[in-house]
């Protein structure tokens, strides 16, 4: 058994996709794009999925490092990579060297070390870094459960220290009773050459636990534990303020440290070492991950020249293919919604679940490229709801936080099933989707109300009993659409009229008397009198929308393209809405200012579908320029590049999926709508056969789609079903030029399949 589970990641992460590599990918990727600004990525030792991503700290918010910052405090085995707040940074260590380290008898206020980036080096699955201060160069990789370090001092005593009291402390919350807070923590000396513990803090998740099993490769000379910065006697200490300084002979040799992490246990924490650590060197590991993300990412290949544009597609790939991210043991221990410990018999128990974002497209192109691990987020599901009674809506380290809006497991479920993919009990998921969707209360956020009892009672979220009353409707209605969908396929019938009709509540939130804008309701029926299209959500309380405003979220509904048209006038009037977002210029408060391109705001998520809802106008010309424009002006490898957050990858899957020209726009029915390829020549190797994309000539200029082929035969429409796509060998191809042609993709019959599975409606 133990030989089985100390199998290499990269057999783990090649599992459904397996084929020799013709070329190392990795080495397009730029680890530190987006490590400014607002970006939140952190340059990590993390493999694929990995539970583990073990990255220096610059502070303890946010998401743990930034770019302008000179100094490194710590270096700590959990992140949340890219994710719009912040959390976890469990299991802080740090090496340090220096007499004043000696005899301690108070531990230090402040350990740090001055930093250089020309001392710094990143790379898929291995992270170097010089430790000005003490002369000492860190050296981290991982596997899946377990971080690798590896340090190589100056001459003299070696020290090493773990600070379980360390941990992230900002939100995007503001009450200080969720700021990060210890529980209970605890260290012990087990031997000559081991350490264990656990952290229990309460933060933004309820009770996050975090066990620990270090190893180090040289016998501990001395130890020396600090309760509240105090020494005290003995080799265990159980406290909420638990710190400990170990000393290592000078022996000429790196110190080597192998840390098992586990939700669960420390049994678990030592089960996950020996499976996936010990008797392994730190090269050994550090080759393991590199192959881990070369295997996955060399699922795609590009056959144009070395480019930035290149850069950015591998790089956006790298990240998100870190969610969803693993949080169960090798034997299947986790910790679900209940904080509770629990055990599963599937790998990938999911424990950072940013599903308001992710649920657009990152989900889906996980399930294309991984649908074993779709499956397995799905059975996470299915346990999050048998232990709380409702599906996920926002996860971090396994337990609901209910941050954000909507109920978004459902198009994640709804995707996956469309694309037939199995292993999983549908009916009892869908079971699961009606419940939730009923729950009169899903529970609270900095004390705003979750739930649909006043949207199931007034068919609208009103405003004077929620916040986000507006974006709420709009979201709570494709969610249904998505439960009626599932429904539709498990040929549930009253289940599926029962949500189609909630499918169309949206209108519901639209104000004739302020032209069919979406509005803040009150539960007398009657609209909000001071409005304006440009409102700002200035904060997560005191706003009718979600990071975004009226003017964005008039075109938020994915599930009924065309039935918004009529609404809003019909398709000329909602044509000449949709230029005026991006030529419309208006100052707004920061939250809405990212990636603008006039009241387009790439930094958000709300308005990731807009573009290419251009295609179901008739005018697939106009998304293929905007899509072009945004791939190439919101994204850059340099720490700057990503406007906005990342948030668990769905920024970089919008550029994936946007790149290879085929674009994910609702879930539930299988299919793609057409962009602008932004490679001569790509090459997707999936479970049922290989896709190549070919687009001779595109380029900034050369942008526009002037025909398309499929497999030789000529293609009027301006999308194309999973099926089509996905289905076997198929080769796509675009005919690409500089002025676009009007003619192509624009009758109706071309469009893709509205809100009743036809192709399109009759437009005015």
């Amino acid at each position: 058994m133990k030989k089985i589970l100390t199998l290499a990641i990269a057999a783990h992460a090649a599992a459904a996709l397996s084929f020799a590599q013709p070329e190392d990918v990795t080495r397009h990727v730029r680890c530190m794009m987006g490590t400014d600004l607002d970006g939140r990525i952190i340059p990590m030792a993390v493999v694929p999925f990995g539970m583990v991503q073990l990255a220096p700290d610059t502070y303890y918010f946010a998401n743990g490092y930034h770019y302008s910052h000179s100094y490194l405090q710590s270096f700590s085995h959990t992140h949340a990579n890219g994710n719009g707040g912040g959390d976890l940074q469990d299991i802080c260590v740090f090496p340090v060297s220096g007499k004043s380290f000696e005899n301690l008898g108070e531990y230090p206020s402040e350990v740090q070390s001055l930093f250089s980036h020309d001392e710094e080096w990143s790379e898929p699955g291995y992270y170097k870094v010089n430790l000005k201060s003490f002369g000492i160069t860190a050296e981290l990789t991982a596997t899946e459960r377990c971080g690798l370090h590896r340090y190589t001092y100056p001459s003299g005593r070696q020290f090493f220290t773990i600070d379980l009291l360390k941990g992230n402390t900002s939100l995007a919350t503001t009450l200080p009773e969720r700021r990060d807070t210890v529980v209970a923590s605890m260290l012990e000396v087990l031997d000559d050459y081991t350490v264990r513990g656990y952290r229990v803090s309460s933060g933004w998740a309820p009770e996050v636990h975090t066990y620990f099993y270090a190893r180090f490769s040289k016998k501990i000379d001395s130890s020396v534990l600090f309760d509240r910065r105090r020494p005290v006697k003995g080799a265990r200490l159980e406290s909420r303020d638990s710190r400990i300084l170990l000393s290592f002979a000078d022996d000429g040799q790196p110190l080597v440290v192998k840390v098992g992490i586990s939700p669960a246990s420390l049994e678990g924490a030592e089960l996950n070492f020996r499976a996936e650590a010990e008797g392994r060197s730190f090269d050994e590991v550090r080759q393991a991950a590199h192959d881990a993300w070369n295997e996955q990412l060399g699922v795609f290949s590009i056959g144009d020249a070395d480019s930035k544009d290149k850069e950015l597609f591998y790089t956006n790939l790298y990240f998100a293919l870190m969610y969803p991210q693993l949080y169960s043991d090798v034997d299947g221990g986790c910790r679900s919604s209940d904080c509770k410990a629990h055990k599963y018999d599937f790998r990938y128990y999911a424990g950072v679940l940013g599903l308001w974002d992710t649920y657009r497209n990152q989900n889906p192109l996980i399930s294309i490229l991984r649908p074993d691990v779709t499956a397995d987020l799905l059975k996470t599901f299915q346990a999050h709801y048998d232990n709380c009674g409702e599906l996920p809506i926002w996860t971090i380290a396994g337990e609901e936080d209910m941050c954000m809006t909507g109920y978004h497991a459902m198009p994640v479920i709804a995707d996956a099933m469309s694309k037939g993919i199995t292993g999983f009990d549908p009916y009892s998921l869908l079971q699961a989707m009606v419940a939730s969707a009923n729950r009169d209360c899903f529970g609270y956020f900095d004390h705003d109300f979750r739930g649909a009892r006043y949207y199931t009672k007034y068919h609208y979220v009103p405003r004077d009993k929620e916040a986000h009353s507006a974006s709420k409707t709009l979201e709570y209605s494709y969610d249904d659409w998505c439960i009626a969908q599932v429904a539709r396929m498990l040929g549930k019938e009253d289940d599926y009229k029962t949500f189609m009709e909630r499918a169309r509540w949206y209108r519901n939130v639209f104000d004739p008397a302020n032209g069919n804008y979406p509005n803040g309701r009150y539960t007398d029926g009657t609209f909000r009198k001071d409005f304006s299209v440009f409102s700002p959500a200035t904060s997560y309380f005191g706003s009718d929308f979600c990071e975004g405003n009226s003017f964005q979220y008039s075109f938020f509904a994915p599930q009924d393209p065309y039935g918004l048209m009529e609404l809003l006038g019909g398709r000329d009037s909602f044509v000449a809405r949709l230029d005026s977002l991006f030529t419309t210029t208006q100052e707004n408060e920061p939250l809405l200012a990212v990636g603008r391109i006039g009241q387009y705001a790439h930094g958000n998520e709300p308005v990731h579908h807009v573009i290419y809802l251009y295609n179901f106008a008739g005018q697939p010309w106009k998304c293929q320029e905007r899509v072009s424009q945004v791939m190439r002006k919101e994204y850059d490898t340099t720490p700057g590049g990503m406007c906005g957050n990342d948030d668990t990858g769905q920024m970089a899957a919008w550029f994936i999926q946007s790149a290879m020209g085929c674009f994910t726009f609702n879930h539930g029915y299988d299919y793609y709508v057409f962009g602008s390829p932004l490679f001569e020549k790509l090459s997707l190797r999936h479970s049922k056969g290989t896709l190549t994309i070919l687009a001779p000539g595109t380029s900034a200029e050369n942008c526009y789609v002037r025909g398309v082929r499929v497999n030789g035969r000529k293609w009027n429409r301006n999308w194309i079903s999973g099926k089509d796509l996905l289905g076997g060998d198929v080769t796509l191809e675009f005919e690409m030029g500089n002025t676009p042609d009007t003619g192509w993709g624009s009758r109706a019959k071309d469009c893709p399949p509205g809100m009743d599975g036809k192709v399109s409606r009759s437009w005015k």
